[in-house]
């Protein structure tokens, strides 16, 4: 049930966080990506152009796994569940880069540096429904991205193609479909997504609500939970500085975020939040929040790399 979302500061700085609810117990922790090349399962080693920090945790007690980062060049990526919907091919294709899900957030940090260059690159990619390096699964994800310009995509695995958005939102949360969690929010404010003028009438009924204070609970469901994010998001003024809109990310997440209970162990279905995290596109700042945290640490990619050697490590 993760929720992220981006916004742009007054000051133009880019930043974004998510919250990663998984219903399994695991050390999730902050990570560096500073290797010389990552390993995929189909396509051999592939090179890191764009060393990056985020979230991630070891499977199997091998290979990390890295849930969401940012790279040194601004760009930055989280992968969320996306069950029921995501549609992925059974066999890998001539001429294409094949990959299975879980390598798909290591190609965009590391071989890319924009939203543009990206897109270039998207229709190469022929995702193939086979278990990672580790781990005996093949998790259904779909993927938010956002660079140090402010531009925000969605790609979603829908029918074996990938459906690449341009997102006037900048929210994301589970299933079902990006366009579909749109139009409920147009359904729930009375707007119709085709509708000119949709981004602004959205703007203007969520700067009401949130006056008013009548933004709608969110609870487990990942429907609500997106409409609570976009609602608070847009209808809250633009923060006058990185730091200002880094705690409203955190705000805001926390108030979507699902707290944990021991009882849950004995209910391996049942998701909570793991960790919360946010960063900051365009100083390449991190921050990370464990579910047991009472605050969060905070990571400058910038510095790390002045002195770390070319490995991948945790960072806390």
């Amino acid at each position: 049930m993760c929720t992220s979302i981006t916004l742009k500061t007054l000051t133009d700085s880019m930043i974004a966080g998510r919250t990663m609810d998984f219903p399994v117990n695991a050390d999730w922790r902050p990570v560096l990506m500073n290797s010389e090349t990552y390993p995929t399962v189909l396509e051999g080693t592939r090179p890191i152009k764009y060393p990056y920090i985020g979230g991630g945790r070891m499977v199997d007690d091998r290979e990390l796994l890295v849930a969401d980062g940012v790279n040194v060049a601004g760009l930055s990526c989280s992968e969320l569940m996306f069950p029921l919907k995501a549609s992925y091919n059974s066999e890998p294709a001539t001429g294409k880069l094949n990959l299975t899900p879980q390598d798909f957030l290591f190609w965009v940090l590391a071989e890319h540096d924009t939203i543009a260059s990206l897109k270039k690159g998207l229709d190469s990619v022929h995702l193939v429904g086979k278990e990672w390096l580790a781990g005996n699964e093949v998790f259904s994800f779909h993927w938010i991205i956002q660079d140090k310009s402010g531009a925000t995509l969605i790609v979603e695995p829908i029918n074996h193609q990938l459906h690449v958005i341009d997102s006037r939102l900048g929210v994301l949360t589970n299933s079902p479909t990006y366009e579909q969690h749109v139009n409920n929010l147009g359904d729930y404010l009375g707007i119709q997504p085709t509708d000119p003028n949709f981004d602004e009438q959205v703007i203007a009924k969520s700067r009401q609500l949130v006056t008013n204070h009548q933004v709608p609970e969110a609870t487990n469901t990942p429907t609500t939970r997106f409409l609570h994010a976009a609602i608070k998001k847009l209808g809250t003024p633009r923060s006058d500085n990185a730091e200002v809109a880094v705690n409203f990310v955190f705000e805001t997440l926390h108030e979507v975020a699902i707290p944990f209970h021991p009882s849950m162990n004995d209910h391996p279905n049942f998701n909570y939040t793991h960790y919360i995290s946010a960063w900051d596109n365009t100083s390449l700042s991190y921050y990370f929040q464990d579910r047991n945290a009472s605050d969060w640490s905070s990571f400058s990619l910038s510095e790390l790399l002045k002195t770390e050697p070319k490995q991948n490590r945790f960072l806390a």
